[in-house]
């Protein structure tokens, strides 16, 4: 009686089961809803509210089948907000000296960028670095890019509070005034274009990137 008992009881449980996990009328269940939960989220959204960055998970869903060259836009798009100033950010009130502040950087990383391969014995690499990214070099590549480079209205007025800006006495003191004013106003320029209009500034760096090739013998 106890084996025919304990029979019975494991069909009913299965009967169970069976009642719980089968559709009902007009209930479809799906089993990527029912697995979804299972699979580890593998995308991180950072979405940009007005009190800064916000990070948000986004689990696996049809949205997956979306192609790779979407992904990798969006995944550009990020980093390029992330190295960029807060979107409430007003170039046009910044100072120039600020402006220069930000364009000495990115010059720069695109200098280092372009010659930190093929590899080169780090004293040689740095040589090569510095000797584009002095004020010399930078005044020469200015008068350049403005002849050659058709500038608006605004970048024109850039470049002015560029060399506008007020020197230190030890520049001053090395190459000449108007050298340096030159460079400020460069980097003033690029610091400017690289917050205001993304576009913009990769068109003045394209330029430069052809002038730079022309030098190199590429």
């Amino acid at each position: 009686m106890l084996f025919v008992a304990l029979m019975w009881l494991q069909l009913l449980l299965l009967a169970y089961h069976v009642s719980a996990f089968s559709p009902h009328p007009g209930h479809i269940i799906s089993y990527r809803t029912l697995e979804i939960s299972r699979q580890p989220i593998h995308h991180v959204e950072l979405t940009r509210r007005s009190n800064g960055l916000v990070i948000r998970d986004e689990s696996p869903s049809s949205s997956m089948e979306g192609s790779s060259s979407q992904e990798s836009n969006d995944d550009l798009s990020l980093l390029t907000e992330l190295m960029s100033p807060v979107s409430s950010a007003q170039p046009d009130q910044m100072s120039a000296s600020s402006l220069a502040y930000l364009g000495d950087v990115v010059f720069e990383l695109f200098i280092r960028s372009r010659y930190v391969w093929p590899q080169r014995r780090m004293p040689v690499l740095q040589n090569t670095v510095v000797g584009l990214v002095n004020a010399e070099a930078q005044s020469k590549l200015l008068q350049k890019f403005v002849d050659e480079f058709a500038l608006t209205s605004a970048e024109q007025a850039v470049l002015g509070r560029g060399r506008n800006a007020s020197l230190t006495a030890r520049k001053k003191g090395k190459g000449g005034e108007s050298m340096y004013q030159d460079s400020t106003a460069f980097e003033a320029l690029l610091g400017y274009t690289y917050i205001n209009d993304k576009v913009r500034f990769t068109e003045m760096i394209g330029w430069m990137k052809l002038e730079l090739d022309k030098m190199d013998g590429m």
